[in-house]
């Protein structure tokens, strides 16, 4: 779960060079010191302790500080804390974890020396330094706040701060780290045998860190709070990578028009379905439907056009000659008025329907949604992605995206490797997950805000792609569609997840929450 504030300007998802930069250009242009910004974050991550926490009835709060500028943050959130209301009886014990050569910076310092002032005229706060031959032990009612390392970490934790570490890990209390879990890395994957605080709770600091999103480091961020400190980017500052928040995806929604008539909502044809998975035609049809589209013609095999009135009347049938799969299409026996095209779900790899599929991307030149079995044909005929539309946009999970790019080693990778795709044959890669990523062909990205564990489910890629069909149909362009569609998409398995368990979730379950889902983002 990430829980972005909703001040905050500019939901970038920025690199560390970048975020030092936006850190250098807000002191230049408030003015504002170093020691004032950092004062500023320690207040604000305070405030947000304070609220999360503060009914707990901690036993005692440590501070596990390292000498640099996060650990001046965790100097100041002690400060902080030691005169919040509530906390005023509240045991404070800072413990600054030096390196075998360590140095102090400026910040630090300055905080540390007020923190020493402060213990001396309050009995309850104190400070030490680490000494790794005799371990802090915290208790189950005992909170931890990591600030030993920040978001500039390249290196092997070793020696006493691995100990630090080792300490925190090894207790049972409930741990928040600040800006990012001390040893995880930011921008890069984390060697697999570098200790890493493990984390129920991260308060980062402005712009959410690159690593949130790898599957590989969730063990250690928990929860991650992004904390508005007023801190902004310079003009000439270009981000490729954004966090999609209600308040981004918002404007990109249609308005109503009251004057409507079916043919103002578009009319999709969606090729999808075979004898053995009729499922995947119903629940893309379905969603489709859901989704607000004027029109759907579904083109599938006869066994399933057979039974798909019955649980969706609003569909129109457009039946294939084969009874088993899609064979052929005849483009001449389908309604003119056909403006968008999704392709994929449930057909199945038979040599007849690899045939239609390329039969459709050798007439059809507006841009498609391809998900599915249709993913798997292209990923076994590569020379075919030449001959995408520009725009089209493909719907893999990680499986098929593998298949479809090649094998990747870690997370940064594949996001890598997502934004290359993209760019190179000029589509919009939709890869889904928890944060789905968007990928599009200018090299943008945008990592969602909505979606549960509850939606990993079969069909549930169906229903995504009936739900992009409809916003096409209705003449959102396709980067709108894609954001939009995939932020609504996830907000119907959050809105699900509200009076449900998520394991309960199937996929025929969230074209029923569209509805709620449009609301709540209007």
């Amino acid at each position: 779960m990430m829980k972005v504030d909703e001040h905050i300007r500019h939901p970038w998802v920025l690199s560390v060079p970048q975020t030092r930069e936006c850190e250098r250009h807000t002191m230049a242009c408030e003015p504002i010191a170093s020691l004032e910004l950092m004062e500023r974050a320690g207040e604000r991550c305070t405030r947000e302790i304070a609220i999360c926490l503060g009914n707990h009835g901690w036993q005692r709060t440590l501070v596990f500080c390292g000498t640099g500028n996060n650990g001046g943050d965790g100097l100041v959130i002690a400060r902080r804390l030691a005169e919040e209301p509530g906390w005023e009886d509240m045991p404070i014990h800072v413990v600054v974890c030096e390196s075998d050569h360590p140095h102090y910076s400026e910040e630090m310092s300055a905080n540390l020396e007020r923190w020493k002032k402060l213990c001396e005229k309050d009995s309850r706060l104190a400070w030490s330094l680490l000494d790794p031959e005799q371990p802090i032990i915290a208790e189950k009612d005992d909170l931890i706040i990591d600030a030993i390392f920040g978001i500039g970490l390249q290196s092997k934790i070793e020696g006493r701060l691995a100990k630090a570490v080792a300490m925190m890990n090894a207790s049972d209390a409930y741990t928040i780290a600040i800006d990012i879990p001390s040893g995880l890395f930011a921008d890069e994957p984390t060697p697999p045998d570098q200790p890493i605080v493990m984390a129920d709770m991260t308060l980062t600091i402005q712009y959410p860190k690159m690593a949130f999103f790898a599957p590989e480091a969730f063990p250690f961020y928990g929860e991650v709070r992004v904390m508005d400190i007023m801190m902004y980017p310079p003009n000439t500052m270009e981000c490729s990578c954004e966090y999609l928040t209600h308040k981004a995806v918002q404007p990109m929604l249609h308005s109503d028009n009251i004057y409507a008539h079916k043919g103002t909502f578009g009319h999709g044809l969606l090729i999808s379905g075979s004898a053995a998975m009729p499922g995947a035609a119903i629940l893309a049809a379905t969603a489709a439907m859901r989704g607000g589209i004027g029109k759907l013609t579904v083109h599938s095999a006869g066994a399933v056009t057979r039974i798909l009135p019955t649980v969706l009347p609003e569909a129109i049938l457009h039946a294939d000659e084969n009874e088993q799969v899609v064979s052929r299409l005849d483009w001449n026996t389908l309604p003119a008025s056909i403006n968008a095209v999704a392709i994929g779900p449930g057909l199945g790899t038979a040599q007849a329907t690899v045939n239609v599929i390329k039969e459709v991307l050798d007439s059809y030149k507006a841009p498609l949604i391809i998900d599915a079995d249709a993913l798997n044909m292209l990923a076994d005929n590569k020379t075919w992605l030449a001959f995408l539309p520009p725009y089209s946009i493909l719907t893999p999970h990680l499986g098929e995206f593998e298949r479809l790019a090649g094998p990747f080693s870690d997370h940064f990778e594949r996001i890598a490797k997502a934004k290359a795709f993209a760019e190179r044959y000029q589509v919009i890669l939709i890869l889904k997950g928890h944060h789905t990523l968007i990928s599009l062909p200018d090299g943008k990205q945008f990592f969602s805000n909505t979606g549960n564990s509850g939606m990993a489910t079969a069909g549930s890629g169906d229903t995504l792609t009936g739900l992009l069909l409809s916003l096409l149909a209705q003449r959102y362009n396709p980067v709108e569609t894609a954001i939009v569609g995939v932020y609504l998409h996830g907000l119907a398995g959050d809105l699900y997840i509200q009076d449900n368990a998520p394991q309960s979730l199937i996929a025929s379950d969230l074209p029923k929450f569209f509805g709620k889902a449009f609301l709540e983002l209007t």
